[in-house]
């Protein structure tokens, strides 16, 4: 059960964020403000994203310290921005957008790093893991959706499916505060032996695993926006863009969840970093070197595949490396990590960049190269670890 409602809530929150980019250039215009202007808007969420899902994340390693449980703390702050949520569509001036797309954008944020607190704080064993990995399911179902979402709801008003979306989103909420496991009286995060200093994960090995998955976060992005639709209208029409565009996310779906299979959960984390990473890197050089939609379909499949497989080592390394009490820390910097992807990406598009040579003609190899490099980057993640008297337990490489 508590799988199931941790996907829903990911699911959800991911529906949010598509509905909210479909309908915001309809928003924009509504509040007054011309269209170039909604770029700008999107990289400021970005922005908010990097600095609140790194302080709510340290805020929830506090909080999980004082507290038996988290879940109400989580609820409150997702009705204050279920509420925002509604609002929006009836913002009618740009002051009042900016102001509830920002306070939307900052509350989202208490459902990436603190549910993943809630769940490494009080379950043990493989369990915090494959609950880790059923939420981001919730996240591919909701990409795979996300197309015909928007094809269907191109014409339709904002007000009623915002509704609908908060409400579901909410009711989630308070289903995953009633499975919270509760912590023992007196029982805090921080109770738990705490590794000595020469066991704690060096800063140099963690900056270097969240260097590599910065590249393989803007490596996705320029992927996923720029380049997939192009190489789909290679071979289909733009009315028919909506039946091949949900196969990233049907791969990512299919398998996210692998790297919680017993055969795969013997390695280290930052092992199956390294080959999904390099694997990813060739199926991005195939995506881009395609000649038939087949291949297209496959390699997007593929690649898709494999970034569930990144994502979701990436997320049990963070849990890993902040084990015991900086859970909320680490996770924070992997989306705060990939918020920061995102506003490059938006800023590159926007500006005309894209467009532009020398990038335009590099731009559909990019996601390749950035992910062969986060290969190397977490090749040498591997050999410094794996070295004699560096930190390896509790390490960037999971139990």
């Amino acid at each position: 059960m508590r799988a199931l409602i941790l996907c829903a809530v990911q699911f959800l929150l991911a529906l949010t964020w598509t509905l909210y980019v479909s309908f915001l250039p309809q928003l924009a215009a509504q509040a007054g403000l011309p269209r170039a202007q909604v770029a700008w808007i999107l990289m400021m969420d970005q922005v908010i994203f990097v600095v609140t899902d790194l302080a709510l994340g340290v805020m929830a390693d506090r909080v999980a310290n004082a507290m038996r449980r988290l879940g109400g703390w989580v609820l409150a702050v997702s009705v204050v921005s279920a509420l925002a949520f509604v609002l929006l569509p009836r913002a009618v001036s740009p002051a009042w957008l900016v102001a509830l797309t920002a306070l939307w954008a900052a509350t989202s944020s208490v459902l990436r790093a603190p549910p993943m607190v809630m769940i490494a704080r009080r379950l043990h064993g493989s369990t915090p893991s494959f609950l880790v990995a059923c939420s981001l399911l919730g996240v591919g179902l909701a990409g795979a959706l996300a197309p015909m979402l928007t094809a269907r709801l191109r014409d339709a008003s904002p007000v009623l499916p915002f509704i609908a979306a908060s409400v579901a989103l909410v009711v989630a909420v308070m289903a995953l505060r009633w499975m919270e496991p509760t912590a023992a009286p007196g029982h805090t995060g921080a109770a738990e032996p705490v590794p000595s200093s020469g066991d704690r994960p060096r800063w140099t090995h963690a900056w270097l695993l969240f260097a590599a998955f910065g590249l393989l976060a803007l490596g996705f992005q320029i992927h996923t926006a720029v380049n997939s639709t192009p190489a789909y209208l290679r071979y289909v029409s733009p009315a028919q863009l909506v039946q091949v565009t949900p196969a990233f996310w049907i791969g990512f779906a299919l398998c996210v969840l692998l790297p919680e299979l017993a055969a795969l959960r013997r390695y280290p984390a930052r092992l199956l970093l390294l080959l999904a990473a390099a694997c990813g890197a060739l199926a991005l050089f195939g995506f881009a070197a395609a000649g038939s939609l087949k291949v297209v379909l496959v390699a997007q499949c593929l690649v898709g595949g494999l970034w569930g497989v990144l994502f979701g080592a990436m997320l049990r390394a963070a849990l890993d490396a902040g084990h015991v009490g900086h859970e909320g820390a680490f996770t924070g910097w992997v989306f705060a990590v990939a918020a920061i992807a995102a506003f490059i990406r938006i800023a590159t598009v926007s500006s005309g960049a894209s467009k532009a040579a020398p990038l335009a003609g590099w731009l559909p190899w990019m996601p390749a190269v950035a992910w062969s490099m986060a290969a190397l980057l977490l090749a040498a993640l591997v050999l410094t670890c794996a070295a004699p008297g560096r930190w390896d337990a509790r390490s960037l490489a999971g139990r």
